[in-house]
């Protein structure tokens, strides 16, 4: 008999144990949600930094070959400027 005096003590455990149950549930389920926002967000941060970290590539790449042909400018002016100085010093040289 005791057993079923305490049917409804019991069933009223069950009760808010389920009721603890749906609201853990529900909270778990609200952080999962907010947990995949912030990474939608994370992915749309990392997108726009691939994208930026590649216009910097692509504009580096772009002042090295600016670089390489004035290095090419510079070459070529100097062995002018050779050629020159070679020329004026043997005219100098000459009575």
């Amino acid at each position: 008999m005791a057993q079923s005096n305490d049917l409804p003590n019991r069933v009223d455990r069950l009760e808010n144990d389920s009721i603890d149950i749906k609201m853990a549930v529900s909270v778990l389920l609200s952080t999962v949600e907010i947990h995949q926002r912030d990474m939608e967000a994370f992915r749309i941060n990392a997108d726009r930094t691939n994208q930026n970290v590649e216009a910097i590539v692509q504009i580096m790449q772009q002042s090295l070959q600016r670089m390489e042909i004035m290095e090419s400018d510079i070459r070529g002016l100097q062995t002018e400027n050779r050629r020159i100085l070679d020329i004026l010093q043997r005219n100098a040289g000459e009575p």
